[in-house]
């Protein structure tokens, strides 16, 4: 039943309120909650643009030791405007280039917790699981094209085509243990679920980096 449940929905921040509840029903490990699989969900669907910021800022790095200024690079994306003579805001989204005065820091956590969902990925140690997280979640692949790409995979040793229930039942298994590794280590600690004024009726996630 909740194979084809989760078969009709994309996971995003409108479905991974109730997908997060099955998964948490099915689990094989009672200490995880229902909030603890939103937030991997969430940090699952943030990793592709975190890389991108991450890529981005670098090359961002390497044309301002160039000479080109703050200014300069965010007109090249087209969304940026003095406010006043030292102030510089932009319009740019979050998958472009991170401009703030604190950038580096911006930098330096989203380069760390891309690291660990990366490597959580990386020691999944089912073939069609690991498979099924990289194209969902480093690709940013939609389930029904994933789908339709498990299905006629070319089989080897290891790996070969799988139906669209077992697609969707991998696919909880996954979130259910990165969800697991992401809170042992403690990278959930770092999401927050928001349920201010603005958002969505079930809360949204965020980024709460800890000062020191």
């Amino acid at each position: 039943m909740s194979a084809i449940i989760e078969s009709e929905q994309e996971i995003d921040q409108f479905s991974e309120y109730t997908i997060a509840a099955q998964i948490v029903q099915m689990s094989l490990f009672p200490d995880i909650t229902q909030d603890d699989v939103r937030k991997t969900l969430w940090l699952l669907r943030m990793y592709p643009e975190m890389k991108d910021v991450i890529r981005n800022y670098e090359l961002a790095k390497e044309h301002m030791r160039g000479g080109m200024s703050e200014y300069d690079l965010a007109s090249a994306h087209g969304g940026a405007k003095r406010v006043t003579g030292q102030e510089i805001t932009s319009d740019i989204t979050a998958n472009t280039v991170v401009l703030k005065d604190n950038r580096e820091i911006l930098f330096l956590f989203y380069k760390k917790i891309a690291a660990i969902v990366g490597g959580v990925i990386n020691n999944i140690r089912d073939p069609h699981q690991k498979m099924i997280a990289k194209l969902l979640w480093e690709e940013g692949m939609k389930s029904k094209r994933a789908t339709a790409k498990m299905k006629r995979i070319k089989q080897t040793d290891d790996i070969w085509p799988i139906s669209e229930t077992t697609f969707f039942e991998k696919r909880r298994k996954v979130i259910e243990q990165v969800t697991k590794s992401l809170s042992i280590n403690g990278t959930l600690d770092f999401v927050v679920i928001d349920y201010g004024l603005g958002r969505i009726s079930d809360g949204e996630c965020r980024f709460m980096i800890k000062e020191s």
